[in-house]
């Protein structure tokens, strides 16, 4: 009987421990690029724009048409004659049942360079939603990265906590041993258990909040809420800020050169161009070559099957539009314009952004490198003020405050490498890598 309750309980482990996931920041950036829901819309914007090459090619091509049609008279037109020393005669005009089939071809000879701008458009209109693509694929990864190090500062943030607390706790044992020994006062017990209580709603922040980044993190990879994750990476400081302290001017001129919403806008502009190119010469004569292929019956005054052909070259020229094309021609003219200004205020922004985060970059390094040395001395103090308590040469309040001022040198460092490590991604996709 035990040994069947241990195999159920086996049986009921299983399917929660092979559901886990243990994840790097690399896999989880390409699992998202793989299943996120935003990335996988951004690839079929690209994919759409492919398919519009295909619509603006076929401009060049000849159109091909087939039509049938059946048509029954009521009644034949008429046409009577005269007819000297006799009476009139009537001749019938046509048949009173009519079939056509017909194959049309019509193939553009010159149309101004009208088909071969559009056609212009469509690729660089695939350039442009690459580009868009490639914004959205960074902004992602950004949002995966930013995501992976706030949990992981959250789990480091929630052991800092938990150790606190039972710090805490262990004080309050030996406040209360040395209460019990009369070498402690009842105000020294109380404090300890009030600000036990006070942290235990910290506690239980820290980890609500934790669940709630796991939430976000797991719908970025585009996971089941109910997978467990586990990520598999230290949280370490790693020093980058040195490389970007002297070429703050490289990182503006790259960021200029690479950011994808600058080359998206920088493209869409080209676009602006030519489509005022196409209505420029909305007024200008189009030639195209029309041919016909007809089977049909009755075949000219002959009530029976026949073949027919024709061919037409066709001059097509608007004379009055009633302003139309102007109105067009002055449309095009501002929305270029629009994307003039807004490139160069692209620009403005962007080399604002990599100055504002290339900031952000060294004040966190120092943070960090600051703190990290709080971490150590903050560490020796809390040593220092439990062996003179033991002593009785130090308050229970100068523990508990020692305590705190511990706690908060942690709390503080784990914030800055946190704001560091963020302000490297972020700089990162400011300059477009």
């Amino acid at each position: 009987m035990q040994k069947i309750s241990k195999l159920i309980v086996i049986t009921l482990l299983i399917p929660s421990i092979s559901n886990s996931l243990t994840i790097t920041l690399d896999k989880a950036i390409d699992r998202a690029l793989e299943h996120n829901e935003g990335i996988l819309a951004a690839k079929d914007g690209v994919n759409q724009a492919k398919a519009g090459v295909m619509v603006a090619r076929s401009g060049f091509l000849p159109e091909i048409s087939a039509q049938a049609s059946y048509r029954k008279l009521a009644e034949l037109p008429t046409i009577e004659m005269e007819m000297p020393g006799a009476s009139a005669m009537e001749f019938k005009m046509g048949e009173q049942e009519n079939y056509v089939t017909r194959v049309s071809l019509q193939q553009p000879l010159f149309t101004w360079g009208k088909i071969l701008n559009g056609y212009q458009i469509s690729k660089l209109n695939i350039d442009a939603s690459k580009e868009d693509y490639r914004k959205n694929k960074n902004e992602l990864i950004f949002n995966v990265t930013e995501s992976f190090y706030g949990i992981l500062v959250l789990e480091e943030f929630a052991e800092v906590t938990e150790d606190a607390y039972k710090q805490v706790e262990r004080h309050i044992e030996v406040v209360e041993k040395r209460y019990n020994e009369g070498l402690a006062s009842k105000f020294d017990l109380l404090r300890g258990k009030v600000q036990l209580a006070n942290m235990e709603p910290q506690v239980i922040k820290v980890k609500d909040g934790l669940k709630i980044a796991k939430t976000g993190f797991k719908m970025l990879l585009g996971l089941p809420q109910n997978t467990p994750v586990e990520l598999k990476e230290e949280l370490k400081y790693e020093p980058v800020g040195a490389q970007y302290i002297v070429p703050l001017h490289q990182c503006i001129d790259e960021s200029q050169v690479n950011r994808p919403e600058i080359k998206s806008l920088s493209l869409r502009k080209q676009m602006a161009r030519n489509a005022l190119a196409i209505v420029r010469k909305a007024n200008l004569p189009n030639l195209a070559f029309v041919a016909n292929y007809d089977y049909k019956k009755p075949l000219y005054f002959d009530n029976e099957w026949g073949t027919d052909w024709n061919v037409t070259v066709a001059l097509q020229m608007p004379i009055f539009t009633g302003l139309g094309n102007f109105g067009k021609v002055r449309q095009a003219s501002y929305q270029l314009s629009q994307a003039e200004h807004g490139l160069n205020l692209l620009k403005e922004v962007v080399e604002m952004e990599v100055r504002a985060i290339y900031l952000q970059l060294e004040e966190a390094e120092k943070l960090v490198e600051s703190q990290k040395a709080n971490i150590k001395q903050a560490g020796e103090a809390m040593r220092i003020v439990e062996e003179r308590y033991k002593q009785g040469l130090a308050t229970s309040l100068e523990v508990m405050d020692t305590q705190l001022a511990l706690t908060n040198a942690k709390t503080n460092w784990l914030q800055a490498l946190s704001d560091y490590l963020i302000a490297s991604a972020k700089l990162e996709k400011a300059i477009g890598k």
